[in-house]
């Protein structure tokens, strides 16, 4: 099955979507979620919004997901 082509999430998108939803959706945020310790497997239902201090975890998941077009400019 070939999934649908996701453009640039939001912040608030990435803030709020359960991390399984972000791998499957954005697999460049994967790397990035490891290397804080922060593994699909074990908090595939838990949004980052929900830990302590996310800030620096979406500022770098803006960054690896900044190639992909904008909303509307696929």
């Amino acid at each position: 099955m070939k999934l649908p082509f996701r453009p640039r999430p939001s912040r608030e998108d990435l803030a709020t979507q359960p991390l399984h939803v972000l791998v499957r959706d954005y697999p460049e945020t994967l790397e990035n979620l490891r290397g804080h310790g922060v593994t699909p497997e074990e908090f595939g239902d838990v949004r980052l919004e929900e830990f302590e201090n996310p800030e620096m975890i979406l500022d770098e998941l803006e960054l690896v997901t900044a190639w992909r077009p904008a909303t509307g400019h696929a």
